[in-house]
């Protein structure tokens, strides 16, 4: 009789009412989501994902020695981080050992060392001082000629100091993977995980934490059923909630009905497409936390060569422009503004880990949509000309025969990489992510439309960890409506 009263109990918690729920995107925070609904005994779930894969951001693809990640690529950290907590016993992560480039300038081409070292101590140095600014651009501007004094008794060093902080501008805004460094707040609420911030997959991918999600590693026989949840190519381009059930409908014209839906697309979608895509639109305050946070892109460019020219100590190469040869350059392909080339807005070259014929370079700021979409070959006579160009010497140097990139800005399904705070960004107990991931619906104590994704965390936005977060978090929302 006992055990007969359990099971109705359990029944009528989750069986008589068992909520439907829709959640939109595959990434990180929707399969997140997913899981934890699974393991709660919610399974009557649909993932809708606009791509023909799953991860979104995470995208590790199978090359030469291992996987390579074309997006999301480093463990940021290990206390309070999820993602750690999940592989820390598994021996998956490794610490990796510091780059250290050689610095090249357009002009004077290889520079001493010594100096290099010295001048990108100062720009860590710069960036960790108390933040008085509305944004990063402004504080780092108004104290850059007073830190490179050090320099000023050597007249053709302290120029190059000077004209370092183009660099210095292109180092911040990759970091921060904003298109400005003025559009970055010089403030602001993340937290960073203690411990080293870039700990790498030993070849194994970042999809590595999307199959312990999915429980399908270490032992795929205990994996959870999200296979069966997951509809690949579903573009989703309208989410009715203006009753008790939403409704959301693809453009291959199918539609479907839920209790729930939970959005974890990215800001950027969110940005391009929220007056569109919500029925009836978001309340003003939701609109404006979505205008004030930022999303730009970076583009990541790996390039693979048929024979090694680079040896074992290579730490890759750093790129620092003359104040005029942006303007000099004779390489015409690609897009120009302002008479400067695209190629001023690459900044660095690095190896690889874990696949040694790799060369990886980053494109940054406002050239990354357009770059974007150059056709490959233009980027490859890009890289290769600036090799040439800054007087990259080595022995038998040879032309790449497979480029490999992804297109985040203009793919319509994601729009951006990451998520940063403006100077506009409210922050705080009562944040715009604190505003954006706030559920809403008109049905009592049980909202019909939820948010989750990277840009949604408070705290750890612009990480997995984050994403993943608020993939448990809107989760455990749904449960506990239901408990």
């Amino acid at each position: 009789m006992l055990i007969k009263t359990v099971f109705l109990l359990f029944f009528a918690s989750f069986g008589a009412c068992d909520p439907s729920v829709i959640i939109i995107g595959a990434g990180a925070s929707g399969i997140a989501a997913a899981t934890r609904l699974l393991k709660n005994g919610i399974t009557n779930i649909t993932i809708l994902e606009a791509e023909g894969r799953i991860g979104g951001r995470i995208y590790s693809v199978r090359f030469g020695e291992g996987y390579l990640d074309l997006g999301a690529e480093w463990c940021h950290g290990e206390k309070d981080n999820i993602v750690y907590e999940m592989v820390k016993d598994l021996n998956i992560l490794r610490h990796t050992q510091e780059f250290d480039p050689e610095m090249y300038h357009s002009k004077f081409k290889r520079l001493d060392q010594n100096f290099s070292n010295a001048l990108l101590h100062t720009f860590d140095k710069l960036i960790a001082e108390p933040k008085k600014s509305a944004s990063m651009g402004e504080r780092l501007i108004s104290r850059y000629e007073e830190v490179i004094d050090q320099w000023k008794n050597d007249p053709s060093v302290y120029a190059i100091a000077q004209e370092a902080i183009k660099f210095f501008e292109v180092y911040v805004i990759g970091y921060e993977g904003a298109f400005s460094w003025f559009d970055v707040s010089d403030d602001d609420d993340y937290m960073v995980s203690e411990g080293d911030l870039n700990l790498n997959w030993n070849g194994h991918g970042f999809k590595t934490i999307l199959d312990l999600l999915m429980q399908k590693y270490p032992a795929a026989s205990k994996s959870l059923p999200i296979d069966d949840k997951v509809l690949l190519n579903k573009e989703v381009h309208e989410i009715n909630w203006s009753s008790k059930q939403a409704v959301v409908k693809c453009t291959d014209g199918s539609s479907y009905a839920a209790d729930h839906v939970v959005v974890t697309v990215s800001l950027g979608v969110l940005k391009h497409q929220h007056d569109s895509l919500f029925q009836p639109k978001l309340p003003g305050d939701k609109i404006q936390a979505i205008k004030q946070l930022g999303i730009a892109a970076v583009h990541k460019v790996l390039l693979h060569f048929p024979q090694r020219w680079w040896n074992d100590s290579y730490g890759g190469t750093y790129l620092l422009w003359d104040k005029n040869d942006g303007k000099r350059i004779s390489f015409s392909e690609g897009p120009v503004k302002d008479g400067v080339s695209w190629l001023t807005s690459m900044s660095v070259l690095l190896p690889v880990l874990h696949n040694s014929n790799i060369l990886e370079a980053w494109i940054v700021g406002h050239f990354v949509p357009e770059v974007e979409r150059c056709p490959d070959e233009v980027v490859i006579n890009g890289v290769m000309y600036l090799l040439d160009y800054f007087g990259v010497v080595m022995e038998n140097i040879t032309w790449p025969d497979t480029i490999i990139r992804n297109n985040w800005y203009t793919n319509p399904h994601f729009r951006g990489t990451y998520s940063f705070q403006t100077p506009h960004t409210r922050r705080g107990i009562h944040s715009d992510a604190v505003i954006l991931s706030e559920p809403l619906g008109n049905n009592g104590e049980k909202p019909n439309l939820l948010f989750a994704g990277e840009a949604s965390n408070p705290t750890h936005y612009s990480t997995v960890h984050g994403a993943i977060e608020t993939g448990f978090r809107e989760a455990d929302r749904i449960i506990t409506m239901y408990k």
